[in-house]
């Protein structure tokens, strides 16, 4: 195993530690559950396994290259650019990858957390894994700064580690909070990452309906399938 597969392990390492870590102080703190806790596991353990589901599907699902279909009797053909890296035209909003070493249909960006690339066949999953890891990080802070206004610190070694729980849970509340946030501007004025920060000119917006059914499908938006 080389450098470069060993680095793309890292971002992976980096996110089942996180969940291990506020895993194992939840069942710390809730080891003797009433009703209502009970219920709050189980609605946070179903976001989880929502965010496991999207993240497998977002990583090992192909985002989409392009084949001959995607330009052959295509009347703006003479107009779209040859990939100086495959050596074929590039359909419209398609971009070299140089880390998957291929081009990507509708290409967003590359992300290293999932090891794939965010392109037209799996930016659904992608956003899904976004959402609800927002809204499972909103639960995992809502559940560690209620343990602490009941329990307030008393200089224990335990009151620490919660009080870090809730600090590590709010910070990647707020970050996934923008991301999401940001991924919503996007799709509502049909723009990938790429075309934002490259300034891009061509521009596909609609109405905000069309636009999100161009990017998540006309069937439920929220739902990974």
């Amino acid at each position: 195993m080389n450098f470069n597969q060993i680095w793309v392990l890292v971002p992976f390492s980096i996110v089942i530690a996180i969940i291990a870590y506020l895993e194992i102080m939840m069942i710390y703190i809730f080891i003797n559950p009433d009703e209502k806790e009970i219920l709050l596991l189980i609605l946070h353990h179903l976001l989880l396994l929502v965010v496991i589901y999207s993240f497998y599907k977002t990583s090992t699902t192909k985002p989409g290259t392009p084949t001959q279909t995607d330009t052959e009797n295509n009347p703006l053909l003479t107009q779209r650019k040859t990939c100086k890296f495959c050596k074929h035209t590039k359909p419209m909003r398609c971009h070299h990858c140089r880390q998957c070493n291929k081009c990507i249909l509708r290409m967003d960006h590359h992300c290293p957390w999932v090891n794939n690339c965010i392109g037209q066949n799996n930016y659904k999953y992608f956003f899904c894994l976004v959402f609800y890891a927002t809204l499972t990080t909103i639960v995992y802070f809502g559940i560690y700064f209620n343990k602490i206004l009941k329990n307030p610190p008393t200089g224990s070694i335990d009151t620490y580690f919660i009080i870090f729980s809730a600090t590590l849970s709010f910070i990647l509340m707020i970050i996934l909070f923008l991301f999401l946030a940001f991924h919503t501007k996007l799709i509502s004025h049909n723009q990938t990452t790429l075309e934002y920060f490259e300034k891009q000119r061509e521009y596909y917006d609609k109405d905000v309906v069309s636009n999100f059914h161009d990017f998540l499908g006309p069937g439920c938006w929220l739902i990974p399938i």
